[in-house]
């Protein structure tokens, strides 16, 4: 389970790393590539709870295997792809197949071992995803600078093979549900992950027709499943699993991990590339030992768990996210790496330890027959916390910085948009423009993110201090809301 989960996350990130081949190769636009390399996610936060609904249905193991043949085929059609269009719907059926991969191996693992070893079990499975995860994307680089773009879409199908001879071996069947399917319920859903996920990666060009009606959309559409499920005597998501305290903490200490990698990768790079002017490749170097240390600490948090609780756990996790964004308030432009990696190192195992007990409690929560549903929710949330992270971070760092940078730029006749224009660029973004007023030449933008250094480490300390405020407030709640309750007749 934990070889499927990493192919769910590993394949998206090569492709954006070898994005820029893929354009140059089918001669796309920059807006049709940006495109491409967001659809797997996009299809992916769209059917994930659709894939743990029909999981608990026709059996998890089923549709876990199904996820696999469309992972390989799909990345085989990507890999064969003469033109954009045949990339885009591959690159959509491989979606469809991550979201089974991902909404369905927690959910199996949570069936497959009894309570007294379920917290073991679950970390023994998030540890194998992060190390199985970590060299992915480089050997799809690897491969890509060497034998071509058209390679990189082949780890996941190795890997994806490799996983279904041993499912098929070791992995049972797991119980159905006799609940009918919902399918009203599953389309609102799907609409408003969809809607909502594409409209938060559109925020970082601002509050735009092209982010906010998405949004708007996501925000309909997400009442409506609720007002559909609320009624319904089949729902596909049993809302009253929210009524439980541990339930709704933990989907809250989940996201908050989420939402802080997200931001956090942004503004790592960021330090490098345009303050420190590093490679890149720099932030993937940290992240190797980073993403080992990373699965030692999801193994040993199951432990950790057994002995000491879910709730100190949890918290212990949320204190060592706190603890990776204040390095960050103290990292000056010619800081020893070391300590960026202190700071890359304790987000990335805050996270891990978050996730066991967050996994446990969720899957404990869950109605015998909602553990597919169940643990689509985790995944849903965790997509649309992460997609928000960076676009926060952006947009609250920018605003940071503008506000002070602007002084030092003084009589270069650099407007305040063409300034976040070449920022937004500096952090991984493409130009919005198409050649209007706040279009700068290379020159120029690099005026913008050298001449005020000072400026812009004042607004990575500032954002550090701001955002500190979520995993705050995530472990105050925990103090005060996870106490030990009264199972419910359906839990």
């Amino acid at each position: 389970m934990g070889l499927g989960y990493s192919i769910s996350y590993a394949d998206p990130t090569i492709l954006s790393s070898n994005i820029s081949e893929v354009r140059a190769g089918l001669d796309m636009t920059g807006s049709t590539a940006s495109f491409v390399a967001s659809l797997a996610t996009l299809a992916l936060a769209a059917a994930v709870l659709g894939a743990g609904a029909l999981g608990d249905l026709y059996g998890k193991r089923r549709l876990f295997i199904i996820g696999l043949f469309a992972t390989v085929a799909f990345n085989l059609l990507a890999a064969a792809a003469p033109n954009s269009a045949v990339l885009m719907v591959a690159r959509a059926g491989a979606g469809l197949g991550f979201a089974l991969l991902l909404g369905l191996s927690l959910a199996i693992v949570n069936d497959v071992f009894p309570p007294e070893r379920r917290a073991a079990a679950i970390a023994l499975y998030l540890g194998v995803s992060f190390a199985v995860s970590a060299p992915q994307p480089a050997i799809g680089s690897i491969l890509a600078d060497h034998l071509g773009w058209r390679v990189g879409f082949l780890v996941a199908p190795v890997v994806a093979v490799i996983t279904l001879v041993i499912t098929l071996r070791f992995v049972p069947e797991t119980p159905r549900s006799a609940r009918k399917l919902d399918l009203a319920g599953l389309g609102l859903v799907a609409v408003a992950l969809l809607a909502i996920v594409y409209g938060i990666s559109r925020l970082s060009e601002g509050l735009k027709v092209g982010a906010v009606v998405p949004i708007a959309v996501g925000a309909v559409a997400a009442v409506g499943f609720v007002m559909r499920e609320l009624r319904t005597p089949a729902p596909a998501l049993d809302l009253r699993i929210f009524k439980s305290r541990q339930f709704s903490i933990a989907v809250s200490a989940g996201a908050t991990y989420n939402f802080l990698t997200g931001g956090c990768t942004i503004l790592f790079a960021y330090y490098i590339v345009a303050i420190r002017g590093e490679d890149p490749a720099l932030l993937g170097l940290l992240l190797v030992p980073a993403t080992i240390l990373q699965a030692i600490a999801a193994t040993g948090s199951g432990r950790a768990a057994t002995r000491f609780g879910d709730k100190a756990v949890l918290i212990a996790g949320l204190v060592i996210l706190l603890a990776g964004l204040l390095v960050l308030t103290v990292l000056e432009k010619n800081s020893s790496m070391l300590l960026l990696f202190a700071s890359v190192a304790l987000v990335m195992i805050g996270g891990a330890v978050v996730q066991t007990p967050q996994s446990t409690i969720m899957m404990a929560s869950a109605p015998s027959d909602l553990g597919g549903a169940v643990s689509a929710v985790k995944c849903a949330t965790g997509q649309a916390a992460y997609s928000l992270g960076p676009t926060l971070f952006a947009l609250i760092g920018t605003s940071l910085f503008v506000q002070d940078g602007l002084e030092k730029l003084r009589g270069s006749k650099i407007t305040e948009d063409q300034a976040k224009e070449a920022l937004r660029v500096a952090h991984g973004g493409t130009s919005s423009g198409s050649g209007g007023t706040n279009v700068l030449d290379p020159q120029r933008a690099h005026d913008v993110v050298t001449a005020a250094t000072d400026s812009m480490i004042d607004a990575i300390h500032s954002l550090s201090l701001v955002m500190a405020a979520v995993p705050l407030i995530a472990i105050v709640l925990a103090l005060v809301l996870l106490r030990p309750e009264k199972p419910t007749p359906n839990a």
